[in-house]
C-alpha cells in the first residue's frame, strides 16, 4: 500500500477487512501504519514521551525522599512536596487543561498529593488507619479529576478509590457483618455502574472518553472481581452463592448490551472468556462429584483428569468458533449499516 491509496483506504476499512478474515494480522498492523498519517503519530509520539517523562519525574521525587528520609527536616519535606504540588497546579493552567501538558502536569499534582499524605502521616504518626489515608486522597484531588476531563486521569483516580475501598472492607467492614465474598459483588457491581456511567457520559458528548480501553479496563474489572468468587462457589470451596448469581447476572448483561445495543466484539470476547472459564469449572466440579479425583484410585483420578482437559479442549474450540461467528456478523452489520 503507497500513501496515495492509504489516502483512499481509512481505519473503518482496513478494520472491515481484518473482521472479515480478509487480511492477516501482519497485514493488518502494516494497513494500520499506512492509514495513521504523520498528525497522528506526532500526537502519538508527544503523549508517550509525555508520559514517561511525568513517570520518570514522580519516580525521581517518591525515590528522593526514601533514600534521604532521614537527612531531610520535617519543613524540607512539607516545602518540596507542597512547593511541587503549587507549580503542577499553576503550570497545568498556563498550558491549558485541554493539552496534553496540562493533564500530565494535573495527574502529577495528583501523585503528589498521595505522597504529601503519607509523609503527613510518618512525620506526625497519626496513626490513622491506612483507608483513611487513601479515602482523603479520593477526596481531595476529585475536583483535579473532574477539571481535567482526562480518561487516564479517571482511570487513575479509580484506582486510588479501589484501594480505599478495599483496605476499609479489609479493616473494618468484613470484621462486623459483611463477608469478602459480599464485598466482591458490592465492589464488582460498583464497576459495572462506572462502565454505564461512562456509557451515558460518552453518548452525552463527552469525547475524551471514546478511547477503546475506557470501556474495556472496566468491562474486565467487573467480571475479574466477582469471578474468582463465583469459582470458589461452584468449586465446592469456600465461596458463597451470591457470588455466582451476581456474577452470572452482570455477565449475561454485559453480552446483552454489547451483542445488541453497543455492539463491541472485544467486550464480547471477554465476556466469552470469562463464559469459558468458570464452564471449566463447573465441568470440574461435576468431574470430581461423580468419578472423584483421589490420588489414591489413580485409574479414576486418571480418567477424570483426561476428560477435564478434554471438556476444557472442547470449551476453548467452541469459544472460538463463535467468536469468529460473531464477528463475522457485527462486521455484517456495520456494512448494512
Amino acid at each position: 500500500m503507497n500513501d496515495r491509496q492509504a489516502e483512499t483506504v481509512g481505519l473503518a476499512e482496513v478494520d472491515a477487512l481484518r473482521r472479515q478474515g480478509v487480511i492477516t494480522a501482519d497485514q493488518y498492523l502494516d494497513a494500520v501504519y499506512f492509514c495513521r498519517d504523520s498528525t497522528y503519530w506526532a500526537r502519538w509520539a508527544a503523549w508517550a514521551l509525555l508520559a514517561l517523562g511525568a513517570g520518570h519525574l514522580l519516580a525521581g521525587v517518591i525515590y528522593f525522599f526514601a533514600y534521604n528520609w532521614d537527612d531531610l527536616a520535617p519543613l524540607v519535606k512539607f516545602a518540596i512536596l507542597q512547593g511541587s504540588i503549587f507549580a503542577s497546579v499553576i503550570l497545568a493552567l498556563v498550558f491549558n487543561l485541554d493539552r496534553p501538558a496540562g493533564q500530565v502536569l494535573l495527574i502529577a499534582a495528583t501523585v503528589l498529593v498521595g505522597v504529601l499524605l503519607a509523609v503527613i502521616g510518618q512525620v506526625y504518626q497519626t496513626g490513622a488507619d491506612a483507608y483513611g489515608l487513601f479515602l482523603a486522597w479520593t477526596l481531595l484531588v476529585l475536583p483535579w479529576v473532574v477539571t481535567s476531563r482526562s480518561a487516564a486521569h479517571w482511570l487513575i483516580w479509580l484506582i486510588i478509590a479501589f484501594v480505599a475501598a478495599n483496605l476499609y472492607a479489609y479493616q473494618v467492614l468484613i470484621w462486623e457483618n459483611v463477608t469478602p465474598d459480599q464485598f466482591s459483588c458490592l465492589l464488582s457491581v460498583a464497576f459495572a455502574i462506572v462502565l454505564f456511567a461512562r456509557e451515558v457520559a460518552l453518548f452525552g458528548g463527552m469525547r475524551w472518553l471514546a478511547a477503546r480501553w475506557t470501556r474495556v479496563v472496566p468491562a474486565i474489572a467487573v467480571l475479574f472481581i466477582v469471578f474468582w468468587p463465583a469459582v470458589n462457589h461452584v468449586l465446592g470451596w469456600d465461596g458463597e452463592a451470591i457470588a455466582t448469581l451476581v456474577f452470572l447476572v452482570l455477565l449475561a448483561g454485559m453480552y446483552a448490551i454489547y451483542t445488541r445495543i453497543l455492539p463491541d466484539f472485544s467486550i464480547v470476547a471477554i465476556c466469552v472468556g470469562f463464559a469459558a472459564l468458570f464452564l471449566m469449572a463447573v465441568g470440574g466440579r461435576i468431574l470430581n462429584e461423580t468419578l472423584g479425583i483421589d490420588i489414591d484410585a489413580i485409574g479414576a483420578t486418571i480418567v477424570a483428569l483426561l476428560l477435564l482437559v478434554l471438556w476444557c479442549s472442547a470449551l476453548t474450540t467452541a469459544a472460538l468458533k463463535y467468536l469468529r461467528f460473531v464477528r463475522g456478523t457485527l462486521a455484517k452489520e456495520d456494512d448494512d449499516d
